[in-house]
C-alpha cells in the first residue's frame, strides 16, 4: 500500500509532540498534582496540558478533522479523519518520577489507523510510521526481531492490575506463566505504546497483552509503527493481543491457545 500523499499530517503530529513532551521534562514530575481514576489510574495536571497543547495544535492545522483523546473525550469523531491521542501513557509512572512514559498519538481515515507517532520525552526519542512509508525512530529506520525462536526471545507483556476482575487476573496468571516457560525473558514494563515500540525496534523480540481491556488510544500510534516495521499485531475477540514478527507471533498465538477469530 502506497503512503499517503499528504505528509504534512506526520510533521504535524511530530511537532505536536515534540511541544507537548518538551514542556514536560522542563517541568519535572514534582510540579505535578495527581487525581485518582476509579480504574487505579491517575490524571496530572500535565495529562491535560499535553491533551489541550497537542488538540490545538493539531485543529489548528486541521480545523475539519476529529479527535479522540484519554482526557477530553471525543470531539467531531464522525471526521474522515481522526486523531488519537493518549496525553500520556504511563502516567502514573510520570507522577512518581519513573521516566518510563509517552505521549501516543495516531491517525484514523475512516477505518483505518495511517499514521503513528510516540514521542518518549526522557531521552528525546521519537517513534514514527506512515502506512506504506516504514517505521523510524529520531528518522532512522527501525524493523522487528530477526530472532526466530520464543526460547531466545525477550517477551514484552502487559498484566492487568488489582483493579481488574479477578477472572481475568487469573487468566493472566496462567499465560503469563506458559510464557515464562517457553521464553527466554518477559519483562513488564506497563506502557503499551512504549513497549510496542520497543518491539518494532527489535529490542523486545514481541508483545503480548494479557489485560484484555486495552483502549485505543493505548494501541493505534504503537499498533502503526510495530506493523511499518515489519510486525504483526492481532487483537482476539477474547482479548489478548500478541504483536511482533510474524514467525514469533505465530509461536505465541499457539502458545496461548488463541485459536479464536481475531477482532
Amino acid at each position: 500500500m502506497a503512503a499517503f500523499s499528504q505528509p504534512d499530517f506526520g510533521s504535524v503530529a511530530k511537532a505536536a509532540v515534540k511541544i507537548a513532551g518538551t514542556g514536560i521534562v522542563r517541568s519535572r514530575w514534582k510540579d505535578s498534582p495527581v487525581r485518582a481514576k476509579a480504574s487505579g489510574d491517575v490524571v496530572t495536571r500535565w495529562d491535560l496540558h499535553v491533551d489541550s497543547q497537542v488538540s490545538n495544535h493539531i485543529l489548528e492545522s486541521f480545523p475539519d478533522h476529529g479527535i479522540i483523546s484519554e482526557e477530553s473525550g471525543e470531539t467531531n469523531a464522525d471526521a474522515e479523519y481522526v486523531w488519537i491521542l493518549d496525553p500520556i501513557d504511563g502516567s502514573r509512572h510520570f507522577s512518581q518520577g519513573l521516566p518510563l512514559y509517552s505521549i501516543s498519538l495516531a491517525l484514523r481515515r475512516r477505518d483505518d489507523l495511517i499514521l503513528g507517532v510516540v514521542y518518549a520525552p526522557e531521552g528525546d526519542r521519537l517513534f514514527a510510521a506512515e502506512t506504506g512509508g516504514g517505521a523510524t525512530l529520531d528518522e532512522e529506520p527501525i524493523s522487528c526481531s530477526q530472532r526466530t525462536s520464543l526460547a531466545d526471545s525477550i517477551v514484552c507483556v502487559e498484566i492487568p492490575t488489582r483493579h481488574y476482575p479477578i477472572e481475568l487476573r487469573s487468566y493472566a496468571l496462567e499465560k503469563l506463566a506458559l510464557l515464562m516457560d517457553h521464553a527466554d525473558r518477559v519483562r513488564v514494563i506497563g506502557v503499551s505504546a512504549l513497549g510496542l515500540c520497543y518491539t518494532a525496534m527489535g529490542g523486545f523480540d514481541a508483545y503480548v497483552n494479557l489485560s484484555g481491556a486495552s483502549k485505543i488510544w493505548d494501541l493505534a500510534a504503537g499498533e502503526v509503527i510495530l506493523r511499518e516495521a515489519g510486525g504483526q499485531f492481532t487483537r482476539f475477540a477474547d482479548g489478548p493481543i500478541v504483536g511482533g514478527p510474524p514467525v514469533l507471533h505465530d509461536q505465541l498465538v499457539d502458545l496461548l491457545g488463541l485459536p479464536g477469530k481475531p477482532e
